[in-house]
C-alpha cells in the first residue's frame, strides 16, 4: 500500500513513489514519529497500531539507535516501563558527549532497501 500523498515533504530523501508501508515500514515509522504531525500521527498508530509502532521504537531503541536522543525521550514516555524510562534518562544524564556519539550506530543498509534520491548513502 502507498502512503497518502500529503505525507510526501516528510520522506524528500526517498523516492516517495518507491514507498511500501509494509516493506518500508521502519523507515515510514521513525520518520513519522520524528517529524510527523498529530494528523499524520495519528494515521501512523491507526494504520500500524500501537504495538506496531511500539514494536519498531523499541527495536530502534534496544538496537542502532537512528532515533535522536529528544524523540526518544517523548517516545519513551509512552511505549517503554517507567523504571526502563528513568534508567535512560539517568544513564544519558550522566554520559559524556562522546559517550552519547557512540551510542548511536550507523544502521544497515541491508536493512532497508530503500532508494534513496542522495548519492551519499
Amino acid at each position: 500500500m502507498k502512503l497518502p500523498e500529503d505525507f510526501k515533504p516528510l520522506f524528500k530523501n526517498y523516492d516517495f513513489n518507491s514507498l511500501d508501508t509494509e516493506k518500508h515500514k521502519g523507515r515510514i515509522i521513525k520518520t513519522m514519529l520524528t517529524f510527523g504531525e498529530l494528523e499524520q500521527i495519528a494515521w501512523l498508530f491507526e494504520y500500524y497500531g500501537f504495538n506496531g509502532v511500539r514494536e519498531v521504537f523499541l527495536n530502534d531503541f534496544y538496537g542502532a539507535r537512528e532515533l535522536f536522543e529528544a524523540i526518544i525521550s517523548l517516545w519513551g514516555l509512552l511505549f517503554l516501563d517507567e523504571k526502563e524510562y528513568r534508567k535512560y534518562k539517568d544513564d544519558l544524564r550522566n554520559m559524556t558527549p562522546a559517550e552519547r556519539w557512540k551510542q548511536r550506530r550507523i544502521p544497515s543498509l541491508q536493512q532497508d532497501k530503500l532508494q534513496c534520491r542522495s548519492s551519499i548513502i
